[in-house]
């Protein structure tokens, strides 16, 4: 059974939250602050957190940031703030996913399957790895490891991307000259159908895009308006 952690201060919406998704066959554990939320997680492991952006002792995207440096759990922030620069500031600080308020009980369901199931393959570790090389990177695809290679292909050092930041590389390298729309992206990523928002993709791309270019790598172009290409040398 998965276990989720649920960060929400309405203690109301929070029940309802809780009562939905344990119908749904998942185990639920509740937090109403950031403090609530950082001492379960000391105390036990979650397979996906919901996490609320505005919260009475900080800000949910604040806590995602700490997350992030230890931690590759899904997040989904559930917030009643649509507008697209918090939208866009809690996706560069390493959530995955974003949902509005009054929550629509299907879309999140959807959301939170896609986004275990791609955590747990990313998770997936085999003893031995099969390798695909590329200029300047190696990918060891059994144990989802991206490395930095140099001119003799020999490994320097490995990149951190998250799950949805490997899935798309993975993508890009599969269908590399192809140009790949917003809306096929999240298709293929998401398993879903757009939710009539494409900058969860744009912003996933933008993070995966900055990572290479901290290597010199830069191999994914944008086709304004429409989509990106990945392109080596």
């Amino acid at each position: 059974m998965e276990k989720i952690l649920s960060v929400e201060d309405d203690e109301e919406l929070s029940k309802i939250i809780k009562l939905m998704l344990e119908s749904k066959g998942y185990e639920v554990v509740s937090a109403f602050s950031v403090k609530d939320a950082v001492d379960k997680m000391e105390k036990q492991s979650f397979d996906l957190i919901l996490l609320d952006v505005m919260l009475p002792d900080g800000e949910g995207t604040s806590l995602c940031d700490e997350i992030r440096k230890i931690s590759f759990c899904p997040i989904i922030f559930v917030s009643c703030l649509s507008d697209s620069d918090t939208k866009i500031r809690a996706l560069e600080l390493g959530g995955d996913d974003y949902i509005t308020k009054p929550i629509d009980f299907d879309e999140l369901f959807t959301r939170i399957q896609v986004n275990i199931r791609r955590a747990k393959q990313y998770n997936l570790g085999k003893s031995e790895s099969m390798e695909e090389s590329i200029q300047g990177l190696i990918i060891k695809k059994n144990i989802r490891e991206v490395w930095v290679s140099n001119e003799l292909g020999e490994q320097i050092q490995m990149i951190p991307l998250s799950p949805t930041e490997y899935s798309l590389l993975m993508l890009f390298v599969d269908k590399q000259e192809e140009l790949l729309l917003y809306e096929d992206l999240y298709k293929e990523i998401w398993n879903a159908e757009d939710f009539g928002d494409f900058r969860t993709v744009m912003v996933h791309v933008s993070n995966l895009r900055k990572k290479l270019k901290d290597f010199d790598l830069d191999y994914i172009h944008t086709v304004r308006g429409a989509g990106y290409i990945f392109r080596v040398g």
